[in-house]
């Protein structure tokens, strides 16, 4: 896929902006920068563009599509997740939407399963408190309301780069903060071994005890390993090319950190995880996993969800 420079450079400007401005101070920044953005808008466009079109979630496709029945424990909770979501009421209501009957967006949703006890049908027989497995989706989100499948997916792909950004800001952030203990702890160390050694003269040096000289040799060895440690992280004044070298190489190498994985339940009307040999009636469903830096893992779906299933505010008073 193409990248234009004026998409390159403005998501260049992103990296830098969001974890170190000063990182402009440096000459040839963006020469640094621009192949590992590159691979990584690449990455992401290609990996984005796996995830299945949009889904229809309504109140009837709630009893006929296996799929939406599975993200949604009732009708009311679908109406509620969608009706509670500002942005999408902010879409409906911005005045050049105002035509528009449906919304396109992301539907996020941690996925998690759990064992439950409940009843299983085998060879006519009703059996009871059988240990199950249920599919459970929760904390629903409604990102990225648009008003076409395209944009939505544009929507999800700077969502994942500024996740990419986000994690290596943390990461430098780790450094600062590994950098500001080291320095701490060192001080400290020569703090007391100064102190130590103004002690060892005279009559101090005659009741020294062995220990307490061991001690002394241990704070030098301290100290030592201390300066070792300081020495692998950047001076003050190398910070912005040891950052930039340092988020080149994760820009690079996107698939260690960003990846969409696709999980496939046979699962009952009511959730469960169906054995091979059950009698019930199943669906087969597929969801795809978004997984960043193996933090955030989120089920999403792209969706399109009609006006005329929006509901009223609650506790809005539409008499005026």
């Amino acid at each position: 896929m193409h990248i234009s420079i004026d998409v390159l450079n403005n998501s260049i400007d992103r990296v830098v902006d969001g974890i170190e401005p000063k990182m402009r101070y440096f000459p040839g920044y963006k020469k640094i920068l621009n192949q590992g953005v590159s691979t990584s808008l690449t990455y992401i466009n290609n990996l984005v563009d796996t995830i299945p079109g949009p889904v229809l979630f309504s109140s009837k496709t709630f009893t006929k599509d296996p799929k939406v029945n599975a993200c949604f424990a009732t009708i009311e909770e679908l109406q509620n997740t969608f009706g509670d979501s500002d942005e999408l009421r902010r879409f409906f209501e911005a005045p050049e939407n105002a035509d528009r009957d449906e919304a396109f967006a992301l539907l996020c949703m941690k996925k998690m399963q759990k064992t439950v006890l409940g009843m299983d049908l085998k060879e006519d027989m009703i059996l009871r408190d059988v240990v199950q497995t249920a599919l459970n989706l929760s904390e629903h989100e409604i990102l990225s309301p648009a008003t076409s499948e395209v944009e939505v997916r544009n929507g999800i792909k700077l969502c994942i780069f500024d996740g990419l950004i986000t994690h290596s800001l943390q990461k430098i952030l780790e450094f600062k903060e590994q950098k500001k203990d080291l320095e701490i702890q060192q001080s400290i160390l020569k703090s007391r071994l100064k102190t130590r050694k103004s002690k060892s003269g005279g009559l101090s040096k005659l009741l020294a005890s062995t220990s307490e000289e061991k001690f002394s040799v241990d704070i030098e060895q301290q100290i030592s390993e201390t300066e070792k440690k300081l020495e692998e992280l950047p001076a003050s004044w190398e910070a912005p090319r040891f950052y930039l070298q340092f988020i080149k190489n994760i820009l690079l190498q996107p698939e260690k950190f960003i990846s969409i994985k696709i999980d496939s339940f046979t699962i009952t009307k009511m959730g469960i995880v169906a054995d091979d040999d059950s009698s019930q009636s199943v669906n087969t469903i597929d969801f795809n996993e978004i997984l960043i830096a193996n933090v955030l893992e989120r089920a999403v779906i792209i969706v399109r969800y009609p006006r005329s299933e929006l509901q009223p505010r609650k506790g809005f008073n539409q008499i005026q």
